[in-house]
C-alpha cells in the first residue's frame, strides 16, 4: 500500500500545477475546468498500480472533499468562493473545485504512504491516560466523531472570534493525546499546519479564489490553520485503512514504536 516515487510525483505535480493555475487564472472558468479535468486524466494514465482500486479510492476522495466543501459553502455559508461558477442556483462553488478536492485528498494520503518516509501503517491503539486500548473500530470511531463534532461547531460559530477556533484547538489536542503519532508523523503534520494555510493565502491574495470571515492571517482564519493539522491527522489514519481494505492481500504493518524511531 506504500506509494512509489512515480505516483508521489504525479500527485504532487497535479496539486502543484492546479495551485499555480488558481493563483494566475482562477477567474477563467472554462480554462480551470478543462485544466483540472486534464490533470486527472493524465494522472490516471500515468499511474502505476491497480487502476480499478485507485479509481474507487479517488472517487471516495472526491466525494468526501466535494461534500464537505459544498456543505460549508452552499449550505452553511461559512466561507464563499469569489470566482465564476456554472450553476449558482445549485452550487456556490465551481465544479472544477469539487474535482480538485479529489486530487488534494489523494495527495495527502499519498504523502503519508510515500515509501521514502517509511511511516508504516497507523496502529490501532487509543491512549486513555495510563491505559491503552487496542481497537481499530474504536480508534476510527473516535476520529470520525472528532471530525463531525468540529464541523458542526464551525457551522454555528464561524463568526465568533473565540469559539470559531477554540473547539478546533481542543479537538486537535484531544486527537494528539488519544492517538499519539510518532515523531515522523508529527513532522509531516507540522508541514500541513504551516504550508496548508500558506497555500490558501496564495489562493486568496493572488487568485482571489475565496473569502473567509475573521481572516486574520492573510485572509485565513485561525480555525482553518488548526483544521489543516487536525484533518490531515484524521485523514492519514482513515485513508490508510480504506486503502488496506481495497488491497485485501496485503497486511498492515504497524508503525515503529516511539523508541524505534531514529
Amino acid at each position: 500500500m506504500n506509494a512509489n516515487d512515480r505516483n508521489f510525483a504525479l500527485d504532487a505535480a497535479g496539486v502543484g500545477l492546479v495551485s499555480v493555475a488558481i493563483c494566475t487564472a482562477a477567474r477563467h472558468l472554462a480554462f480551470m475546468s478543462a485544466l483540472v479535468a486534464a490533470v486527472v486524466v493524465v494522472r490516471f494514465a500515468l499511474f502505476t498500480g491497480p487502476r480499478l482500486r485507485e479509481l474507487a479510492f479517488f472517487a471516495l476522495c472526491t466525494v468526501l472533499g466535494a461534500f464537505n466543501d459544498w456543505s460549508s459553502v452552499t449550505r452553511h455559508h461559512i466561507y464563499a468562493y469569489t470566482v465564476p461558477v456554472y450553476f449558482p442556483s445549485v452550487s456556490l462553488l465551481p465544479l472544477w473545485m469539487l474535482l480538485y478536492w479529489g486530487l488534494i485528498l489523494r495527495f495527502i494520503a499519498t504523502l503519508f504512504r510515500w515509501q521514502r518516509l517509511r511511516l508504516g501503517a497507523p496502529p490501532d491503539t487509543l491512549h486513555l491516560g495510563r491505559r491503552s486500548v487496542t481497537s481499530a473500530g474504536g480508534r476510527v470511531s473516535v476520529l470520525v466523531a472528532i471530525a463531525i463534532a468540529t464541523r458542526q461547531t464551525i457551522y454555528r460559530s464561524f463568526l465568533d472570534p473565540l469559539w470559531s477556533w477554540l473547539p478546533f484547538a481542543l479537538a486537535l489536542g484531544l486527537a494528539l493525546f488519544l492517538v499519539r503519532p510518532d515523531r515522523r508523523r508529527l513532522a509531516v503534520l507540522g508541514v500541513f499546519v504551516v504550508l496548508g494555510p500558506l497555500v490558501e493565502v496564495a489562493y486568496i491574495k493572488l487568485g482571489g479564489l475565496h473569502h473567509y470571515a475573521l481572516g486574520w492571517f492573510g485572509g485565513v482564519p485561525l480555525w482553518i490553520v488548526l483544521w489543516w493539522g487536525l484533518s490531515a491527522l484524521i485523514w492519514e489514519d482513515l485513508s490508510a485503512r480504506v486503502l488496506s481494505l481495497l488491497e485485501p492481500h496485503t497486511t498492515l504493518e504497524p508503525a515503529p514504536s516511539a523508541h524505534q524511531v531514529p
